[in-house]
């Protein structure tokens, strides 16, 4: 098996149901992910776009094993956002919370703490989980290039 480029985990009080929801519902997506707030929905491809209408990236479902699996594409839209590759979201119930692990496989970048891609998936699952905890997502954006 393959290892992936970058993982993490996080863990959110609320239902498999209601997360479930959240990872597939096109205006849920919208509501929460942290610099995007439109998503549609076209057969089995989720287009991300920016506040000002620019394509933010585009995901199209692989493999789904509903409740606890999603496999997906990962193509960047912005221009030198890198070549596609492949995102797994895995959801295990744990009592009164899920755990939320994430894997994204063959990025053409290198992964580094607190910049780029480990930086936009933590602020994405931050947003993740306030909205399903409190209702209010944490629509914060990515910080000022240096």
């Amino acid at each position: 098996m393959t290892k992936p480029d970058f993982m993490m985990q996080t863990f959110i009080r609320c239902s498999q149901d209601a997360l479930w929801q959240a990872l597939t519902d096109p205006d849920q997506m919208a509501a929460y992910h942290f610099m995007a707030d439109k998503v549609v929905k076209e057969g089995d491809t989720f287009i991300t776009s920016m506040p000002d209408g620019a394509p933010l990236f585009r995901a199209r479902a692989l493999k789904i094993t509903p409740q606890t699996r999603i496999e997906a594409t990962w193509e960047p839209q912005w221009e030198g956002g890198g070549a596609p590759s492949k995102t797994v979201f895995l959801i295990d119930a744990e009592k009164d919370c899920c755990r939320l692990t994430v894997e994204h496989y063959d990025l053409t970048f290198p992964v580094v703490p607190g910049e780029g891609v480990s930086d936009g998936w933590a602020r994405w699952a931050a947003s993740l989980k306030s909205w399903l905890e409190t209702g209010k997502p944490m629509k914060m954006g990515m910080p000022p290039a240096p």
